[in-house]
């Protein structure tokens, strides 16, 4: 599993410190989940896990759906209903049978209304020792307060397959960003004199802001999980005094901007609120 976020949680898994809950924030919630699978296979595996393993039935039932203890909710409409959720509970009111966890899956947290959202919460305040428990989104901050402040909040933003980009479209995101760390007036200058001639097509700028996305997330992992730096952002380090949790806002920042460049917004004006924004 070549995921850094997931290689963290088996990490956490085999150090005896993983935590009951997390809350993902993902730009793509079925490769998200396709991962949790993964994860769940390796820490499930009654003997030691391998790919393409055939010794046990455990990662067919998976793959399948077909395993009882792990559970998977998706929205009933507009929310995911409270009933949704009693029946989970008695769901898991036994022991797993065939496997170390019973597992939750709720495909859409801001679906959680305060109903069904209060009636989660026995599993989020009394936790037991078998019971692990995901919840995905595309925006953390639209998760209700009292889900998102009782799991471990992590990033899993993934690169379009058509992430290819020069060399000068890497060195100028680099430039542009020390330009908005350091003076936010010569920063909206630079958006008016260099940017906006430079990117000349809305395509031009989507790229751009992506290469901005995997930068701040790579930072973002950097300090808060410590993955190694990508060598061609080394001239960033200053973004580790910013701490994760500047970086973050960042990451959700550029996610936005990414969203509403797809809707036709002028680029320039999207720019100048980057940088505002950034301050």
């Amino acid at each position: 599993m070549e995921n850094s976020v997931f290689q963290n949680l088996i990490h956490a898994y085999h150090e005896n410190k993983l935590a009951h809950a997390f809350l993902l924030e993902t730009n793509d919630k079925e490769k998200c989940y396709h991962n949790i699978l993964e994860f769940l296979k390796r820490i499930n595996c009654p003997t030691t896990y391998q790919d393409g393993c055939k010794e046990c039935n455990l990662c067919h039932l998976i793959d399948t759906q077909s395993l009882p203890s792990i559970i998977t909710i998706y929205p009933d409409g507009q929310n995911i209903r409270k009933e949704q959720i009693l029946d989970l509970k008695k769901a898991f009111q036994t022991k797993p049978t065939f496997s170390k966890y019973n597992v939750y899956i709720i495909m859409g947290a801001e679906f959680l209304n305060s109903a069904s959202a209060n009636t989660m919460l026995k599993f989020l305040e009394e936790p037991e020792d078998a019971i692990l428990g995901f919840f995905l989104t595309n925006n953390k901050e639209n998760v209700i307060e009292t889900i998102k402040s009782r799991c471990q909040v992590l990033l899993d933003y993934y690169q379009e397959p058509a992430f290819i980009v020069s060399d000068e479209l890497k060195e100028q995101a680099i430039s542009y960003l020390q330009e908005v760390l350091f003076v936010k007036d010569e920063a909206l200058l630079y958006n008016k004199d260099v940017l906006v001639s430079f990117l000349k097509e809305r395509k031009d700028v989507i790229l751009f802001f992506q290469v901005l996305l995997d930068i701040y997330q790579n930072y973002y992992l950097a300090s808060y999980q410590k993955v190694a730096i990508k060598e061609e952002y080394r001239d960033l380090q200053v973004l580790l005094k910013k701490g994760p949790e500047y970086l973050l806002k960042q990451l959700n920042l550029v996610a936005q901007i990414i969203d509403e460049l797809n809707y036709n917004l002028n680029i320039s004006l999207v720019l100048d609120r980057f940088v505002l924004e950034s301050w």
